[in-house]
C-alpha cells in the first residue's frame, strides 16, 4: 500500500503543481486524475457540479449527488467515505475564496486507503489556491434564476453553455419555507424512486428547481407530487409545494414560474387545506385574481351567484355559506369530508346542503353549475382574506 500511496501523492503533486507544463489548474487536475486513476468533482452547496474530471463512467454524478445528500455531507467537517453503486467515493468540504464547496474524489481501482485520499484532497485544495483557481459560476443556479426572472434570452444562452436541450425539461417546482438540508433529502429520495433528475437551487428558505425528463420514461403525477409535498411538510417544514408539469421550451418554463409567482399567495387562500398545487389550481387561482382585478360586471355576475347566502347578520345563513365553501372548495363535494373539516355531524352537512339547494334553487353538484359556483366562492375567499382590490 505504501507504494500506491507514494505513487498517488508524488505523481499528483508532479501534475497539480507543474506550472511550467500546464497553463491552468483544470489541465493539471485532469492529467493528475488520468495518471493516478481517480476522479474529481467539485460541487456547490446546492450540489450542482462546478468542475469535474471523470476518467471512468461506472456510476453517474447524479447517483453520487444522491449519496452525498443522503449521508448529510452538509454537516461533515472532514472527508467521508461513501459507497455509491459499487464505486468508492470520498466527500469533504473545502473553502475557495471564502466560499464553501464540496470536493468528491473517486478511487477507480480501490487501491488507496482513506488516509491517502485525505492527503490527496489537501493537495488538490492547496493546488487550487496556488493556481489562483476561481471555480466556474454555478450555471445551473444562474439558469434557474434567469427563468424565475422571466429572462428567456439569458436562459437560452445559458442552456447552450450547459449542453442541455429545452425539451429535456418537463416542469418546475417551488417549495417555499423549506429547511435546505432535509428538503434536499426529500427531493433526492423522489429522484431515486422515479429515476428522475432535478436541477435544484436552495435560495434562502426556498427550494426551487427544474424536473428533467426521465431516461427510464417514468413520469410521476399528482399522487406522487402530493406524497412529496407531504414529506416536504413533515421533514423539511415546507407547508406547500407548487409544481407545473408539461413544459416544452424556455418560454413555458418562464411562464410556469410566473404563474406560481403571481398566484402562490392567492391559491393558498382559496384552498387552505391543500399542500400540493399543480398548474390546474394555479390557473384557477389566476382566473379568480383576474376577476377581482377587473371588477365591474364580470365580478358582479359571480357575486350574484352566491348573494342569497351572504349575510353578516344571520348566523344560520353564515353557517350555510361556510358549509357551501367547504363542500365545493375543500372537500371535492364530499359530504363526509366536509363534516370532518367543519367538525359537525354528517347529518348536519346533509341538511345544510339541502337548504342551500332550496335557497339557490339549483343542484350545486351539477356539471354546468359547479364550475361557476366554485369560481364565485374562490373570488369571495380572495376578497375576504386579502384586501387588496
Amino acid at each position: 500500500m505504501a507504494d500506491f500511496t507514494n505513487q498517488l501523492l508524488i505523481n499528483s503533486i508532479y501534475h497539480l503543481l507543474n506550472f511550467e507544463k500546464y497553463t491552468n489548474f483544470q489541465m493539471a487536475a485532469k492529467e493528475a486524475a488520468i495518471a493516478n486513476k481517480f476522479q474529481i468533482v467539485l460541487f456547490s452547496t446546492d450540489f450542482n457540479p462546478i468542475f469535474s474530471v471523470e476518467t471512468r463512467h461506472k456510476a453517474t454524478i447524479q447517483d453520487a449527488i444522491r449519496k452525498g445528500i443522503e449521508i448529510d455531507i452538509q454537516h461533515s467537517s472532514e472527508n467521508v467515505k461513501v459507497l455509491c453503486e459499487g464505486v468508492t467515493t470520498y466527500w469533504g468540504p473545502i473553502k475557495l475564496q471564502d466560499q464553501k464547496y464540496y470536493l468528491m474524489l473517486v478511487d477507480n481501482e480501490e487501491c488507496y486507503n482513506h488516509d491517502d485520499i485525505i492527503k490527496l484532497a489537501e493537495i488538490i485544495e492547496l493546488a487550487m489556491g496556488m493556481w489562483n483557481y476561481t471555480p466556474q459560476r454555478d450555471i445551473n443556479a444562474e439558469f434557474i434564476r434567469a427563468l424565475r426572472r422571466g429572462n428567456a434570452q439569458l436562459a437560452s444562452n445559458l442552456i447552450q453553455e450547459m449542453g442541455i436541450e429545452e425539451k429535456d425539461f418537463v416542469g418546475v417546482f417551488l417549495c417555499p419555507g423549506a429547511d435546505k438540508e432535509p428538503a434536499l433529502k426529500v427531493l433526492s429520495a423522489q429522484e431515486e424512486r422515479f429515476g428522475s433528475h432535478a436541477l435544484r437551487l436552495a435560495d434562502g428558505n426556498e427550494l426551487v428547481g427544474l424536473i428533467m425528463r426521465s431516461p427510464t420514461k417514468v413520469d410521476f403525477g399528482e399522487p406522487e407530487w402530493k406524497a412529496m409535498a407531504k414529506n416536504m411538510a413533515e421533514e423539511a417544514g415546507a407547508p406547500v409545494t407548487f409544481h407545473v408539469i408539461g413544459t416544452k421550451n424556455i418560454d413555458d418554463l418562464c411562464n410556469a414560474f410566473k404563474l406560481i409567482s403571481e398566484t402562490e399567495d392567492f391559491v393558498q387562500k382559496i384552498f387552505p387545506y391543500k399542500h400540493s398545487f399543480s398548474k390546474y389550481e394555479l390557473a384557477f387561482a389566476n382566473n379568480c385574481v383576474n376577476i377581482c382585478m377587473q371588477g365591474g360586471s364580470v365580478k358582479k355576475y359571480y357575486n350574484d351567484l352566491i348573494a342569497a347566502l351572504r349575510s353578516d347578520d344571520d348566523q344560520k345563513t353564515k353557517q350555510l355559506f361556510e358549509t357551501l365553501e367547504c363542500f365545493m372548495l375543500d372537500s371535492r363535494m364530499n359530504a363526509a369530508k366536509t363534516a370532518t373539516l367543519l367538525k359537525v355531524h354528517s347529518n348536519t352537512v346533509q341538511y345544510r346542503i339541502k337548504r342551500i339547494k332550496e335557497i339557490l334553487r339549483i343542484d350545486i353538484t351539477g356539471n354546468t353549475i359547479a364550475p361557476g359556483l366554485m369560481m364565485a366562492l374562490a373570488v369571495s375567499r380572495i376578497e375576504k382574506d386579502i384586501q387588496v382590490f
